[in-house]
């Protein structure tokens, strides 16, 4: 099962490794379902990156831990509120995110911590999420149930020889939701696992007059019996993400594979919404195998000559967005049939305001449109602190 699988797919997938070791920069944990917009860098003088021989560890752990900036955001018309606060205290760092969805009720929560003084960088993470999922996979279908996911992750990152690293990590993850036959009770799933995964990064490497930079990790995670969990199976997690850019243009990529090599009790995974097929309703899919492509190509109108508004201000950045994405999810004769795929396409504008030469805030607009008849645009505008 598993090779007739991955043979469609992972064609796509290593074309799209290949272009984000050339083209992406910020490392995205192969379990990560949901991205945001990359973020736009502080307003300072341009300068050119130089060639270091070696990364220190807090700063590589830095990028391949930490997927976030301390930020404050607001999405609309989706009411989210969305918090990401990071802090370090010598060798120890730690970064707390919450969550918040007005309109669906959902919300999430998750710390994770890291101690980067040695080549072998412990780290932990816990998390609880609330969302909502269709009770059917059947289209139109508006009936949507709860689900609860909390998990605990202990692990250690071993830098290897660079750019290349090691994490082992232990893992125990809880599914809750109402029962399909009666929703007045409660169904759980638990499930305990090892995974074991290698990444290789790239850092501000100069070619053909961009600076390039990204992530390649592959991991395999092993889910085993215990108690009165029966989830038993292996699974493939494979991700890649990066950017190339100059003055006038980033060229950001990303591709996303989750693959059941065998085994039974696979929780869903699920695809929908902004940055996972933005032109969908949130979680609108779901399945135990799956496969996604991204690219966002970002033109910098004004990026050398900030535009001048109130005292103190000036839009520092004005930026054109195209994205497109392409996925699917299921069992994996859907996925291995790139026919059926859900295809995305986005246009919007982004700005960042700057107040005395230092970063105030940034502002964006977008406007989706799925390929599929019958499907009506999708419109994101937001506040990004």
């Amino acid at each position: 099962m598993f090779p007739k699988f991955v043979a469609a797919p992972t064609k796509l997938l290593l074309a799209a490794g290949w272009l984000a070791l050339m083209t992406t920069s910020l490392s995205l944990p192969p379990s990560a379902i949901a991205q945001e917009e990359p973020e736009a860098e502080s307003p300072a003088p341009e300068t050119k990156p130089q060639d270091e021989p070696k990364l220190p560890v807090e700063v590589r752990m830095k990028r391949l831990v930490f997927k976030y900036e301390t930020e404050v955001s607001f999405l609309l018309p989706e009411g989210e509120f969305d918090a990401a606060l990071e802090k370090k205290i010598g060798h120890f760092a730690t970064q707390t995110r919450a969550r918040y969805n007005f309109l669906r009720g959902e919300m999430g929560f998750s710390l994770q911590n890291a101690y980067t003084r040695f080549r072998l960088v412990p780290q932990m993470q816990v998390y609880d999420r609330l969302h909502f999922v269709p009770v059917f996979e059947e289209q139109n279908r508006q009936d949507r149930v709860w689900r609860r996911e909390q998990g605990v992750q202990l692990g250690a990152r071993m830098f290897l020889l660079q750019p290349v690293s090691a994490l082992t990590s232990f893992n125990y993850q809880r599914y809750s939701f109402p029962s399909t036959v009666n929703k007045q009770d409660l169904e759980t799933q638990q499930v305990h696992s090892i995974g074991q995964s290698l990444g290789v990064q790239a850092d501000s490497s100069h070619a053909l007059g961009f600076y390039h930079s990204g992530l390649f990790d592959v991991e395999i995670v092993r889910a085993f019996p215990f108690g009165r969990n029966r989830s038993d199976f292996w699974q493939l997690h494979v991700a890649t993400r990066g950017v190339s850019e100059n003055a006038w243009l980033s060229v950001i990529g990303e591709a996303r594979l989750i693959s059941l090599i065998d085994g039974k009790g696979v929780p869903l995974s699920f695809l929908g919404g902004r940055n996972r097929l933005s032109a969908y309703d949130v979680n609108e899919f779901s399945g135990i195998n799956l496969f996604y492509v991204s690219q966002a190509n970002r033109f910098h109108l004004n990026k050398r000559k900030p535009l001048g508004l109130v005292r103190g201000f000036s839009m520092y950045e004005t930026n054109l967005v195209l994205h497109a994405e392409a996925g699917q999810i299921g069992f994996d004769k859907k996925v291995r049939d790139l026919s059926t795929y859900h295809v995305s396409v986005g246009l919007g504008f982004s700005g960042i305001a700057a107040y005395r030469q230092r970063r105030a805030f940034e502002l964006f607009f977008f406007v989706y449109k799925a390929l599929e008849t019958g499907r009506k645009p999708k419109y994101y505008f937001g506040i990004r602190y």
